[in-house]
C-alpha cells in the first residue's frame, strides 16, 4: 500500500509540470499503469548492444520537446532507456526507437522516429490499436473453436448493456483469443441452468476445446462487471489452460 501511495505520488507530481518529460523506470510505469490504464511509452536512447549513447541531444531527445509530445503525457507514460540490460529486455533494436506496451508489458507497437512528427505518427498508431472495439457475438455455439482458446458465454440484461464491457480497450488484446456466446434476458431460466449461472446478467468462461464446456467451466462470474474484473477472470481461465512460461 506505501508503495502505492508513492508511485501515486509520483505521477502526480510528474503529470503536473506538462512543459517537459516526467520520466518514470519500466517497473514504476507499470505499477502505475496498472492503475491508470494508460499505454506505456518506452524510448530506447540506447545501443541495446553495448549501452554506449548519450541520453541528451540527438533528434532523439528533440523530439520529446515538443508541444505535441509533451500534450501526450496525458495519454502515455514514458520510460527512457539509457541502459542495456533494460533496453534488451524490452527486445530494442537501434536507437531512437519508441516501443509502445500496455499496462501488462505485453506490446502494442513499435516503430524508429527521427522527430516530432513521425514519432507522433508512432503513438497515434498505438491508441488506435490500444482502443474499444464491438465484440461479435454468435447466438449459438459454433461448431468449431477456429482456433481460439476460449468460450466466453454471457447473459445479457434486458437493456442489452451487461457485456458491453467486454468493449473496452483493456480486453481487446484478448478478443482474437475468444469465441463469444450471448444469450439475451428471457423469462426462462433453462440456458442458464444449464451453465450452472442464476436468471440474470453472468458470464461463462470455458476452454474453447472441450466438447461439454457447460460442465467444465473455467470461471463463472454473475451480475454486471467491470472491464478490470472480466480481464482478471479472463487472465485467471487462461493460466488454468495454458502452460506456464
Amino acid at each position: 500500500m506505501k508503495t502505492l501511495t508513492m508511485l501515486a505520488a509520483l505521477w502526480t507530481a510528474l503529470s503536473a509540470a506538462p512543459q517537459e518529460i516526467g520520466w518514470l523506470k519500466l517497473d514504476q510505469a507499470k505499477a502505475i499503469a496498472a492503475h491508470t490504464n494508460k499505454l506505456i511509452l518506452v524510448y530506447v536512447a540506447c545501443d541495446p548492444r553495448s549501452g554506449s549513447a548519450p541520453c541528451s541531444g540527438g533528434t532523439g531527445e528533440r523530439a520529446f520537446a515538443d508541444a505535441a509530445i509533451l500534450k501526450r503525457q496525458e495519454e502515455f507514460h514514458f520510460v527512457r532507456i539509457c541502459e542495456k540490460k533494460t533496453a534488451q529486455l524490452v527486445k530494442a533494436t537501434k536507437p531512437p526507437e519508441a516501443i509502445i506496451l500496455d499496462a501488462d508489458g505485453d506490446e502494442i507497437c513499435r516503430a524508429g522516429f527521427s522527430d516530432a512528427a513521425s514519432l507522433e505518427l508512432v503513438l497515434a498508431a498505438a491508441l488506435q490499436r490500444f482502443s474499444a472495439h464491438e465484440v461479435h457475438w454468435a447466438g449459438e455455439l459454433p461448431a468449431s473453436p477456429n482456433g481460439r482458446t476460449l468460450l466466453v458465454v454471457g447473459f445479457d440484461d434486458e437493456k442489452g448493456e451487461a457485456l458491453k464491457a467486454f468493449e473496452d480497450r483493456i480486453l481487446v488484446k484478448y478478443h482474437d483469443r475468444i469465441v463469444f456466446v450471448r444469450f439475451p434476458a428471457r423469462k426462462d431460466v433453462d440456458a442458464a441452468k444449464k451453465w450452472g449461472v442464476p436468471p440474470g446478467p453472468a458470464v461463462v468462461i470455458c476452454d474453447a476445446a472441450k466438447e461439454s464446456p457447460e460442465k467444465n467451466a473455467l470461471e463463472r462470474l454473475t451480475g454486471k462487471k467491470t472491464p478490470a474484473q472480466l480481464k482478471a477472470a479472463l487472465q485467471k481461465a487462461l493460466l488454468k489452460i495454458e502452460p506456464k512460461k
